[in-house]
């Protein structure tokens, strides 16, 4: 059975917001892009989404969608899907979410290890979706080049009803009804595998196996945050991996991971992974409690928190680049 057809409101025009507008768009679903500056540009010039299937492709085609620089909030928007980093909330994004009406159910497509209280507390926690958009995607001489991965780390959403609606998109999606719990493992995950990519791009060099030791404790620490603070670390298999498995395990996948020509090479690494990273590293900083000795006990303050900024880095691009 197919999805009602919804009215869907993307704040976001970069490569993920993109992505997400070609699929529901082609699945009958009436969609606007809000951008801003150059690809709000692009988006207006073009008409739409020009995609193609990679970067060696010389087919390009056109997924008419229409673009604004500003969302009509007295619109009866279905959903609001937010494919913006965390970063990028602030006191006019949230404004303008708040004034959206009632029926309008607020989707976070994003990273983050903070509290998602301060979410429901503005917005209303009913009206709010929390989600992972699990997708490779990027521009390639104007044209949107992604694909969601169907496999391993895929898409997850707290709302059965917009799984389906995603699902029936031909965007792979399933249920997590604890997003808090897999969205902080993630982050931890995140900066623990960002930051050995990250270090290995700068140097263009593999990292020693000190560095990657480095990062792995640093990885695990930040899931024993995450256990302090409440949450389980979710999925099974980061658990096993990153908690209850010999810590050379995740040392040795780090090591490796850094080895992979793609991984060191990849141009999206300093450009976006290391903001990212970084953004994520303020977020688990924000969370940690203030006298909350992570690391061993001859670190401090600080360093502490250093640690275990550099822990979530490399752990979550491990997830992304081996269970994806």
């Amino acid at each position: 059975m197919a999805a009602d057809k919804k009215k869907v409101a993307i704040i976001g025009a970069g490569p993920v917001g993109c992505a997400f507008a070609v699929h529901l768009v082609k699945a009958g679903h009436d969609v606007i892009i809000v951008g801003r500056g150059q690809r709000l540009a692009n988006l207006e010039d073009n008409g739409g989404v020009l995609t193609k299937k990679s970067e060696k492709a010389t087919e390009i085609s056109k997924t008419p969608v229409k673009a604004v620089g500003s969302l009509d909030t007295a619109q009866p928007w279905d959903i609001v899907l937010l494919a913006v980093t965390e970063h990028q909330f602030d006191a006019p994004l949230f404004a303008t979410l708040k004034a959206c009406r009632k029926t309008t159910e607020i989707l976070f497509m994003f990273n983050t290890f903070a509290s998602l209280d301060k979410y429901f507390d503005v917005l209303g926690k009913e009206r709010c979706i929390m989600g992972f958009p699990a997708v490779m995607a990027f521009f390639y001489d104007g044209a949107l080049v992604h694909r969601f991965y169907s496999f391993g780390q895929i898409t997850i959403i707290s709302s059965p009803e917009w799984r389906f609606i995603f699902s029936s998109a031909g965007i792979t999606c399933v249920h997590e009804p604890d997003m808090q719990s897999w969205l902080r493992t993630h982050a931890a995950m995140v900066v623990g595998v960002m930051s050995a990519a990250v270090a290995a791009a700068k140097r263009k060099s593999k990292v020693t196996w000190a560095e990657a030791q480095l990062s792995a404790g640093a990885a695990r620490e930040g899931f024993t945050l995450v256990k302090k603070l409440g949450n389980s670390v979710t999925p099974k298999f980061i658990y096993y991996l990153g908690v209850a498995a010999p810590s050379f395990v995740l040392t040795g996948l780090l090591w490796v991971l850094t080895r992979v020509p793609s991984i060191r090479n990849n141009p999206q690494v300093l450009p976006n992974w290391e903001r990212e990273m970084l953004g994520l590293a303020e977020s688990i900083i924000g969370a940690a409690p203030s006298d909350d000795d992570l690391q061993a006990a001859t670190l401090t303050g600080q360093e502490a928190k250093q640690a275990t900024l550099t822990a979530a880095v490399v752990v979550a691009y491990f997830c992304h680049f081996l269970f994806l």
